[in-house]
């Protein structure tokens, strides 16, 4: 079985929930993002269902495919509204719940539906970014693509309870990263990824947030965090990001979490991609989160027993 087929329209009950968020007009560069959740699930034909790595099969885990949302056209707060509905209601499943993109803006809308508007109950957030996303949404007229973590702590979310990993050089104004450190964000550089290893890095990101009071995690991927290489569908991707075995790693690793509620993969315009490679990129990521939680239910099984 090909993991596109795996997907199911149809499962009466489900262990993971996927959704697509098809928008992009929030974008500040130019981007069809928009074009990405359908281009997604078409590239997931080249991947197996079977993770050998960690000896996993997904055909036993029940994946919910809820479709694509209606995009953007009526407008940014239009399309907000719809994936912050869609995701409280597959949130009240239980499941952890996967959005796929469509811009990075969407990350405030899902996290708000996934917490049920109860940011300050326990919730964190965990980025992997080049950027800080701490945009001031009043200069743009809204919410944009470089706007939501600002926009989650000025909604309640405390910034003690966000960690940005994948920061790079020369990719944030000064005043974004005084305004991210003057609000507590624990910041995570790609150069500590690759000096210390994802694993160390991780760990470290998800202890200081269990320290600071965070009981259930949204993690973003914006994948503009990945090196320019690795990632020619994101319009700010730069040198000296991080590796498509990083992100992979970080995902399995998430999904064996049991406090993470929910993952998001954003900022692909598939529309410019090159020979599928951030495409490609993505659909990794999304398996290997999957096969995290496998992973979580399988002990959560046998801790029954």
């Amino acid at each position: 079985m090909n993991a596109r087929e795996w997907l199911d329209p149809h499962a009466p009950r489900w262990d993971v929930a996927l959704l697509g968020a098809p928008i992009s007009r929030a974008s500040i560069s130019p981007s069809a993002a928009h074009t990405t959740p359908a281009a997604f699930r078409e590239a997931l034909q080249r991947f197996s269902t079977y993770d050998g790595d960690h000896g996993i099969e997904l055909s036993g885990l029940s994946l919910r495919d809820l479709g694509d949302l209606d995009g953007d056209d009526d407008g940014v707060p239009a399309a907000h509204a719809r994936i912050q509905q869609a995701c409280r209601d597959a949130a009240a499943q239980g499941a952890p719940v996967v959005v796929v993109g469509g811009d990075n803006s969407l990350t405030l809308p899902a996290m708000m539906g996934c917490s049920g508007g109860a940011l300050a109950d326990g919730w964190g957030l965990l980025t992997f970014d080049t950027h800080h996303d701490v945009r001031d949404p009043a200069l743009y007229g809204g919410s944009r693509n470089g706007t939501p973590v600002r926009e989650l702590i000025d909604a309640g979310l405390p910034g003690r309870r966000v960690a940005q990993i994948g920061l790079n050089g020369f990719a944030n104004a000064r005043e974004h990263h005084d305004w991210a450190q003057a609000h507590g964000v624990h910041m995570r550089r790609a150069s500590q990824v690759r000096a210390a290893g994802m694993t160390s890095v991780l760990d470290s990101a998800l202890s200081v947030l269990e320290r600071s009071g965070v009981t259930q995690v949204y993690a973003d991927v914006d994948f503009d965090v990945l090196d320019r290489a690795f990632a020619p569908a994101c319009p700010a991707s730069l040198p000296g990001g991080l590796s498509p075995v990083d992100l992979q790693e970080a995902a399995y690793v998430l999904g064996t979490a049991a406090g993470v509620r929910a993952l998001d993969l954003t900022e692909v315009d598939a529309q410019a991609d090159v020979a599928a490679v951030t495409l490609r990129a993505m659909c990794a990521v999304f398996l290997s989160f999957c096969a995290g939680v496998s992973h979580r239910l399988r002990l959560q099984d046998e801790a029954v027993e």
